[in-house]
């Protein structure tokens, strides 16, 4: 998305895949970052700026849109949508897709980015791996090697999970009542930030602080922090 107000082009996910690096904006546009001479620029990959024709789509964080590294070179999108009533309303989406988390209902889609075709494919799957979604980076887990990490699901972050209200979207689950889980447990501290209220914790309460974590400035494992942090 450009903002005109800032003169910028607003980005929310980075993602080096390929050797290339892409940036998606909060509404699922998708920009190749060329760093040819004479100067660095932004090449177009996908268009969706017609999502952020409402200013407070962005500014209320209505739509967040993550980049997910996937196997076999492929790139997918995981993208949020909160508060339907914005986008149409319940009755324009299939209501086993909906979620109400805080009185707020809302969606999730996942994408594969077709970078040839400039357009956004929907998957109606995971399969046996878990997307970790954080504020600095992304990552897909393969959970027939990681079998405690719940398959076909979204972990969202320890900073996204504060205020979306949940810790796990589950794609497929039959259960309406069951599409998400509440909040991990976690210990705030004013230097380090959020760490997992368990320890040893698991490897998922360890993930969802991973994908969060400035590393070059994040010091050592979270397992192994000194006992001050305990």
């Amino acid at each position: 998305m450009y903002d005109n107000r800032l003169g910028k082009v607003l980005f929310y996910s980075l993602l080096s895949q390929g050797g290339r690096c892409y940036i998606s904006s909060p509404e699922g546009s998708v920009y190749l970052v060329e760093l040819s001479p004479p100067l660095p620029r932004l090449v177009e990959v996908v268009d969706q700026r017609r999502f952020a024709a409402v200013p407070d789509n962005i500014s209320e964080r209505r739509i967040i849109s993550f980049l997910v590294g996937g196997g076999g070179g492929r790139m997918l999108m995981v993208r949020h949508w909160r508060g339907v009533e914005h986008f149409g309303g319940v009755g324009a989406y299939n209501r086993k897709e909906l979620f109400t988390v805080r009185g707020v209902t809302s969606r999730i889609e996942v994408l594969e980015v077709d970078v040839a075709g400039r357009s956004l494919v929907p998957m109606r799957s995971l399969g046996r791996h878990a997307a970790f979604l954080g504020w600095t980076h992304c990552v897909l887990v393969s959970t027939e090697t990681s079998p405690s990490l719940a398959a076909d699901a979204i972990y969202l972050g320890c900073f996204h999970q504060q205020w979306r209200g949940f810790s796990v979207y589950h794609i497929n689950s039959k259960r309406s009542n069951r599409r998400t889980e509440p909040r991990h447990k976690f210990a705030y501290y004013r230097d380090r930030g959020y760490l997992p209220g368990a320890r040893p914790c698991n490897l998922d309460q360890y993930l969802v602080c991973y994908v969060d974590r400035s590393h070059g400035k994040s010091g050592p494992c979270i397992n192994h922090a000194k006992h001050t942090y305990f």
